[in-house]
């Protein structure tokens, strides 16, 4: 099992490290900049989005790591003198087979080193789980979702979403995520009952190129659900996005109602 959690902050720093403010988020304790580390412990994937009109650089900072030295986090998705979207292709650090593994209850931050001509939208996403995570191999099959909800810019917003066609009764697993939308960033999953919120690296156009970890079981399981209970999704996006585009990859694991 894995989640994602995630910080983002409007800021100039001015040629120094900047701790990005943490997402108020509904499944971890947040305060200021600090995220308390979970139950999921070990850093699976990060990903981070700094400005670089000049050198860039963005890290991990707990006080386990400093023991060490603070995780250095590259390669970074950059932009100029505009809020920082995913790449395409989205550059991620993926620690799948060889997780970096966190002190649970302490404190997590990722900060930024940038100096933009203005205060620019940067942020860091972080994948946590409970030990490495192994591809998944079955009879997957994609399917496509949307929802018209208006989008809190800079924030996680929870939307509802419909199926372009009915899924068949059954139970079913999430194997893979591609959230769409004008200004995504990333989305996660929340599934009825559930206590984790899994979710991938978004993007702006389906023309784009995802990170293959996100897809096709890459992940392992996202969740599972009911397919008259299926999930909502938590999207976070620079922009007030009236409109959100979801591929889901599933894979049906019973079929027939419960």
């Amino acid at each position: 099992m894995f989640t994602t959690i995630g910080y983002l902050e409007s800021v100039d720093q001015a040629g120094a490290f900047n701790a990005l403010t943490a997402l108020a988020d509904q499944h971890v304790r947040v305060s200021g900049d600090d995220i308390q580390v979970p139950t999921l412990n070990q850093v699976v994937a990060v990903s981070a989005g700094v400005e670089n009109v000049a050198a860039n650089r963005a890290r991990l900072v707990s006080p386990s790591l400093r023991v060490r030295s603070n995780f250095l986090i590259a390669p970074t998705n950059g932009a100029t003198a505009v809020g920082v979207e995913p790449g395409s292709p989205q550059a991620m650090v993926d620690l799948r087979t060889t997780p970096l593994v966190l002190a649970v209850g302490e404190q997590l931050n990722v900060e930024a080193f940038a100096n933009p001509v203005a205060a620019q939208s940067q942020w860091g996403m972080v994948w946590l789980a409970d030990g490495p995570i192994a591809p998944l191999a079955g009879p997957i099959f994609t399917i496509r979702a949307t929802s018209a909800t208006a989008l809190v810019p800079n924030g996680w917003s929870n939307v509802a979403v419909a199926f372009d066609e009915d899924l068949p009764r059954g139970r079913y697993q999430m194997v893979g995520l591609w959230p769409i939308s004008s200004g995504m960033i990333a989305a996660r999953a929340v599934f009825v009952g559930g206590t984790w919120r899994p979710g991938a690296l978004g993007s702006d156009s389906n023309n784009d190129l995802q990170h293959p970890m996100f897809r096709n079981g890459e992940m392992g399981v996202y969740g599972e659900f009911e397919d008259i209970e299926p999930p909502t999704f938590d999207c976070l996006s620079l922009l007030a996005d009236a409109t959100q585009e979801f591929y889901i990859d599933i894979i049906q694991v019973r079929a027939g109602g419960a």
